[in-house]
């Protein structure tokens, strides 16, 4: 069961990441953070509402502050990342990143790991080193490719934060976490640009994000705490993949040979840790 909810909160972050990288290239990556975190909010609220949360503790509430902010921080960076890269070769990195991470924090904590994920490892090891030698396109540079890395960093600790936390708090270490990456978000946005403004014709790629994202911390939540980590966070990993299709079908992007076999590293990775 807790699979499903892993999956399913792939799906939901790739369609997120989709909208708004797309929203990004209208905007400043800040923008559509703030906003998109604020939209997200009413999503939470219903979450709590259908999610029993019996016993919360202060270290449910701060580990999901950490996830919060390290998730808010990989988000605005994954945004401009995508806005001005391909993303069908960006997504597999941050996913390749955010998936090999978190598997590596639970056999160190306990969590038992075979031989097949250690190659899962070692194989997106291999095609991130490959799309940052090689990015094949006139809008990849290796520069791009140490942001995705970056914000798949932030990605995986706040998928480890929130693993740490208990299942008889529900939902509430999301709401830790919005109250600091609301504001967060909102400071930076006025730091990096001087209005908060979102033009009319971009308020549903924003809106869009906002509520998907939502929905996929949601998600994922509800499987990390109620089953293993690793595999979790590894499927809910996955969300390149619909990512990549949305790219392809949407903005018709051709990736070369080289970023395709690159690109099937990366997933391929992401398969064999879930396995």
């Amino acid at each position: 069961m807790t699979q499903l909810f892993a999956l399913a909160s792939a799906a939901l972050f790739g369609v997120s990441d989709f909208t708004g990288g797309l929203a990004t290239r209208r905007l400043h990556p800040w923008v559509v953070a703030a906003w998109s975190q604020l939209i997200g909010v009413p999503i939470l609220v219903i979450g709590l509402l259908v999610v029993a949360a019996p016993e919360v503790h202060r270290s449910d509430l701060v580990w999901g502050a950490v996830g919060g902010v390290f998730g808010v921080v990989g988000l605005a960076i994954m945004y401009a990342t995508l806005a001005a890269g391909v993303m069908s070769v960006i997504a597999p990195i941050i996913g390749a990143g955010a998936a090999g991470i978190p598997v590596l924090w639970a056999v160190t904590t306990g969590e038992s790991i075979d031989a097949m994920q250690w190659i899962g490892i070692a194989t997106g090891g291999v095609a991130v080193a490959l799309l940052s030698f090689q990015p094949g396109s006139g809008r990849m540079s290796r520069k791009l490719v140490v942001q995705a890395l970056i914000a798949a960093f932030g990605f995986a600790i706040f998928f480890i934060a929130l693993g740490q936390t208990n299942e008889s708090s529900g939902l509430w270490p999301l709401v830790a976490a919005r109250s600091l990456t609301i504001p967060i978000a909102f400071v930076m946005l006025t730091i990096r640009r001087p209005t908060t403004r979102v033009p009319r014709g971009s308020w549903g790629l924003v809106t869009t994000t906002g509520m998907f994202d939502m929905a996929a911390n949601v998600a994922i939540v509800l499987a990390v705490q109620r089953g293993p980590l690793g595999v979790n966070a590894v499927l809910g990993s996955l969300y390149p993949v619909f990512t990549i299709a949305a790219a392809i079908v949407v903005l018709k992007e051709r990736p070369t040979k080289l970023q395709l076999a690159a690109m099937a590293l990366a997933l391929t990775a992401i398969l064999l840790l879930a396995l």
